[in-house]
């Protein structure tokens, strides 16, 4: 029971894995990362909500031996043929191209959608940002338009410092001070 001293909105543990449906093996690891905050967090606006992520156990029977970390990283996603190879020190890929996964490459398709698609209000049409040139927008300015986003992360916040978690580790104000260096990209290559 001492690995769902957190969960106190449950009377057992039992009860926590049959409400999100986590297998026995892997239900501390899953309440390790929700359990500790889900009866802390109020107010997400919607569509947000809080999913317990979804854990596989490794199949791998080999034991791992801590070493140097590799000097690249493997990325993928669903609008990408191939995999990434990422140099891990700069980020970007053996071509010295941004990532499809950097911020700039998101950026740019942020951009890209908003030239392309009717606004479609969050709020009042009287609260929100006039937009006619995204691209003149800083990445940190682009994402505060995003308002259900920012009180989402805020009642996140507030829920590790109720849960007693610690506080939000936040990263330097200069790193999304930046502008979209991409500019009209081919969209086969942002949604490649």
């Amino acid at each position: 029971m001492a690995r769902c001293q957190n969960a106190r909105a449950f009377a057992s543990e039992a009860q926590w894995r049959r409400r999100i449906a986590v297998p026995a093996k892997l239900s501390g690891a899953v309440i390790a990362i929700c359990g500790r905050f889900e009866s802390y967090i109020q107010g997400l606006p919607p569509p947000y909500t809080l999913v317990p992520p979804m854990m596989a156990l490794s199949a791998s029977t080999e034991t791992r031996t801590p070493a140097r970390a590799p000097s690249f990283s493997v990325c993928w996603c669903a609008i990408s043929p191939m995999p990434e190879i990422l140099n891990a020190v700069t980020g970007k890929l053996d071509t010295d191209q941004p990532s499809l996964l950097c911020k700039q490459a998101m950026f740019a398709r942020w951009i890209y959608l908003m030239k392309k698609l009717p606004l479609s209000p969050q709020e009042p049409m009287d609260k929100l940002p006039k937009v006619d040139e995204p691209e003149a927008l800083l990445y940190a300015e682009a994402k505060q338009l995003s308002t259900e986003y920012q009180v989402a992360k805020q009642c996140l916040m507030a829920a590790f410092e109720r849960a007693q978690l610690g506080k939000w580790v936040k990263k330097p104000i200069e790193q999304d001070q930046f502008l979209c260096e991409i500019y009209d990209a081919n969209p086969t290559l942002l949604f490649a």
